[in-house]
């Protein structure tokens, strides 16, 4: 995510460093090297162990740091002290060899931690160092002592290098070490504990990792990321589209993202433009994705700062990789609404971020605009999480790095609640949008065929649902375009026709019921899936009934006179209600439409 809107204000935070130029051949060089070190999220947590692992997740670097320099400083003592052959050798073991080349490159990239020179030459190679070096990615530190030796000088990446796995449905196998996303981003908060630079580009986020997770992976001709970043998703969608048009405003972003996209071997299907939303992107595309900078940051009219800020040191500082520019929602509901006009006929655009909840205030699903043919757009909003106004502030102000009861952090919390509070904002939103524009013709199918009679009206869903996701093998986007594609059949379908279908159970769901000890009747049944977004959902025992022979065999209708008939109801009433209630369970795949 980086700002395509206008350019961050610097903060008081140390200048960032320029970003290097690096050869393809270099940059090839240095993927081979990194894959031969098994710099992997596996190959590492296999290096420093699970606990170090969890602490790196909770944002602390610190124990894998002293596990890699104790494995350096261990292997050195050996070759000094330990083992020798007969020939007065050092013994040193494959096993030692390759967990001191994966600890001085994790230390190099990921750790932000200088490191000898000579364990970077072990296990990249002299060449590649140089290389490295001369480009300006590795910064040489030298002791104080002008005749020290070149061997004893330490190195340090300027930037962030990060290995990461890929999700489920992403095509791999093309290359050796594809089954990994490997990351140039800046040093941020992980290592350093300076409050961010306005030009900060993000690497590996909790956001950007669920884009990679809903976007779906079907083979397109030409895709386009708005807001690229750091190149996360425009490196995975060259996996599966043609050609792919990645954008940001942030010349810095578009610098690294090109370091990204080498390394990851596809410069070939990448083109880079600079620009802000949808201003360098004229034509029309098969998919589109965005992880825009969706927090809602607060604006001053003529976006300076107040006396009070700069005494306290606070400063309306704008972080490009998530301030866009805008106040409030605005900025996407300008990624929202502009979509269509942007997506070829059967086209999806899939995207995060926030929405303010107050008087007056509309949901996503009302922000989309018209493609220029008047083609009709499906809209399914999925928010997973609703915040408050002092939970937000506190969740983003962190996020810069700023120190907790600091000066900085008192007035950036009043700047924030002042803000929701002028405006009348009660609580924002965060979720998942997707689009899907329809062809030109065709008819929605119960098999799930994603086309739509243009001469119908278009899908818009909202739901809030803040359980899962479940376990999906076939990846968690394959399961929303799937539940797109059953919304917009049932938007088509009458009760009539829901009547006339017969319904399939899907095989995760199970059935709880809920007794006191010694009753017989069940005081609650719940229905709860295992796949999809893991939802439950509450049952009575004629839809309990219902569920548990859909085979795929008898209708709702033929169904429904059964149970009828055993409980004693009118079974046109039983029907009607069942179609209701096979509305809310079809999107969540708890029960499809059975083949023919």
């Amino acid at each position: 995510m980086s700002s395509p809107l206008s350019a961050p204000a610097h903060s008081s935070a140390p200048a960032l460093p320029p970003v290097p130029t690096l050869s393809a051949r270099t940059l090839e060089a240095l993927a081979a090297a990194l894959h031969t070190a098994r710099c992997t999220p596996a190959g590492l947590r296999g290096l420093w162990g699970t606990d170090a692992d969890a602490a790196l997740d909770a944002n602390d670097p610190a124990p894998a740091r002293r596990h890699c320099r104790a494995v350096l400083a261990r292997d050195s003592a050996t070759r000094d002290t330990g083992a020798h052959d007969e020939g007065n050798a050092p013994v040193d073991s494959d096993s030692s060899r390759r967990d001191r080349s994966l600890a001085a490159v994790a230390l190099l990239f990921l750790l932000d931690a200088p490191v000898d020179r000579t364990h970077v030459v072990e296990a990249v190679g002299a060449s590649l160092v140089d290389e490295l070096t001369d480009a300006g990615l590795l910064a040489v530190e030298r002791p104080a002592e002008d005749d020290a030796p070149e061997s004893t000088a330490s190195v340090r990446s300027v930037l962030s290098l990060t290995p990461h796995p890929l999700p489920v449905g992403v095509p791999r196998g093309m290359a050796p070490g594809d089954d990994t996303l490997l990351l140039f981003a800046d040093h941020g908060t992980l290592t350093r504990p300076d409050v961010l630079d306005g030009d900060y580009v993000l690497g590996y986020g909790g956001a950007g990792r669920t884009l990679l997770d809903i976007t779906p992976r079907d083979r397109v001709a030409l895709a386009a990321e708005i807001g690229t970043g750091c190149g996360i998703q425009a490196a995975l969608l060259a996996r599966h589209a043609d050609h792919v048009i990645a954008t940001d405003l942030s010349q810095r972003a578009l610098d690294i993202a090109r370091l990204t996209i080498g390394l990851a071997g596809v410069a070939d299907r990448v083109e880079f433009r600079r620009g802000s939303l949808y201003e360098p992107l004229p034509e029309r595309v098969d998919l589109l994705v965005s992880n825009p900078p969706f927090v809602i940051t607060p604006r001053t009219e003529d976006g300076k700062t107040t006396a009070a800020e700069a005494v306290a040191g606070s400063g309306a500082v704008a972080y490009g990789y998530r301030d866009g520019g805008l106040a409030g929602d605005a900025i996407m509901r300008t990624m929202v609404a502009g979509a269509p006009a942007r997506l070829r006929d059967d086209g999806t655009a899939v995207m995060l971020g926030n929405w303010e909840y107050g008087t007056g205030r509309t949901p996503p699903t009302d922000w989309v605009g018209a493609s220029a043919e008047g083609t009709e757009t499906s809209a399914m909003v999925i928010e997973r999480q609703r915040m408050l106004p002092a939970e937000y502030a506190r969740t983003w102000i962190r996020d810069g790095g700023v120190a907790r009861a600091s000066a900085r952090w008192h007035a950036d919390v009043d700047r924030w609640l002042s803000d929701f509070a002028d405006r009348g904002v009660d609580e924002v939103g965060f979720g998942w949008v997707l689009l899907h524009r329809h062809g030109a013709s065709g008819e929605a199918t119960a098999e799930g065929a994603a086309q739509t009679d243009t001469s119908s009206a278009s899908l818009r869903d909202f739901a809030a649902i803040d359980s899962g996701p479940g376990s999906n093998p076939a990846g968690l986007a394959a399961f929303l375009e799937t539940r797109m594609a059953l919304l917009e059949w049932l938007a088509g379908a009458t009760d009539g026709e829901l009547a006339d279908t017969a319904f399939q159970l899907a095989p995760d769901v199970t059935e709880h019921r809920h007794l006191r000890p010694g009753a017989e009747d069940p005081t609650m049944i719940t229905i709860e899936q295992g796949g999809g977004l893991a939802q439950t959902f509450q049952a009575d025992p004629a839809l309990a009934g219902f569920l548990g022979v859909c085979d795929g065999t008898l209708t709702l209708a033929q169904i429904a006179a059964a149970l009828a008939h055993l409980l004693g109801v009118d079974d046109t009433a039983l029907t009607a209600q069942l179609a209701d209630q096979v509305r809310a369970l079809v999107p969540a795949a708890v029960i499809v439409p059975a083949a023919d």
